[in-house]
């Protein structure tokens, strides 16, 4: 009976861990594909904004949403605010995630609400609204496996990653990933906060080369890569304005 406890400790230690790791993402309309859409730009946010919340399941202390006329100003759609009362504050909380395109991310997931802006501050945004206004959150595991296929490639964020045979820290190592000359190909064979991909070693970056593509590679490898960190937060980056 004790042995069967300590494998069932085992086996729900990483789906606990990935469970914690899945409560940070970004806000995104429901359509999937934004690269297939020209009618999103810049932030990413209804006309009429968001209500925030003191709590989950708290009361309404004010609305985030873009603020003025367009045709005064072009830099509208590039600007959100956080609306309370008669005060206004300028927000930078979001992430560049397509050209040009910005999504709002959460930073906590708790009965049916998100913690945005400030994470040291009680600002919760409604799921059910987020729904009903036409997006969707998405933690950013399911973000970057979504939209694997758009970017050009995913790099590993400095120090770097450890390409492993298995999708765990303790299986044998392959080789390191460093820097923007690895290129990181995304399966949909995932584990956890694992993700079996294909790694390309370039010669120089294919942006900035007049190799050809079959000279400019040094070698290709697979394995499994930790895409998120235990926190929830991507280990990877990719150039969203192209080369």
């Amino acid at each position: 009976r004790m042995k069967k406890s300590i494998l069932s400790i085992i086996i729900l230690f990483p789906i606990l861990i990935f469970a914690q790791s899945a409560k940070r993402g970004i806000i995104v309309p429901i359509i999937d594909s934004l690269e297939t859409s020209e009618k999103y730009c810049c932030i990413l946010s209804p006309e009429d904004g968001f209500s925030v919340y003191d709590n989950p399941n708290g009361k309404v202390i004010g609305t985030l949403k873009r603020i003025g006329n367009i045709k005064k100003d072009d830099q509208v759609p590039y600007k959100i605010y956080l609306v309370t009362g008669k005060k206004i504050v300028k927000i930078n909380n979001y992430q560049e995630i397509s050209y040009e395109i910005y999504a709002i991310n959460y930073t906590d997931s708790i009965q049916g609400f998100v913690k945005v802006l400030d994470a040291s501050k009680n600002y919760w945004l409604k799921v059910a609204e987020i729904t009903q206004k036409g997006f969707k959150t998405v933690n950013w595991f399911d973000h970057l496996i979504n939209q694997s296929e758009h970017v050009l490639g995913y790099y590993a964020k400095e120090p770097g990653l450890r390409l492993r045979t298995e999708p765990n820290s303790n299986s044998e190592i392959i080789g390191s990933v460093r820097g923007d000359l690895f290129e990181i190909k995304l399966s949909k064979e995932t584990i956890g906060q694992w993700c079996k991909v294909k790694i390309i070693k370039y010669k120089e970056h294919p942006c900035n080369t007049e190799l050809t593509e079959e000279q400019n590679i040094e070698y290709k490898s697979e394995g499994w890569l930790k895409i998120v960190d235990d926190n929830g937060e991507p280990n990877l980056w990719n150039y969203t304005r192209g080369c």
